[in-house]
């Protein structure tokens, strides 16, 4: 995958995981983890992982 594809999934898989956990109904514990590891994620793919791949 190149840089400009994973621009496009990157946040829209951490959606996809958010609304998954809200129409599985998952308790609010759950859906703040999934935020949170899914927040954090995608700012280290920002941050740091982003520059070491090619355009």
């Amino acid at each position: 995958m190149n840089r400009r594809t994973l621009d496009l999934a990157v946040p829209m898989v951490f959606a996809a995981a958010i609304a998954l956990a809200v129409i599985l109904d998952a308790g609010g514990t759950t859906v703040r983890a999934v935020a949170v590891v899914g927040g954090i994620s995608v700012g280290l793919y920002y941050a740091a992982l982003r520059k070491n791949l090619k355009q």
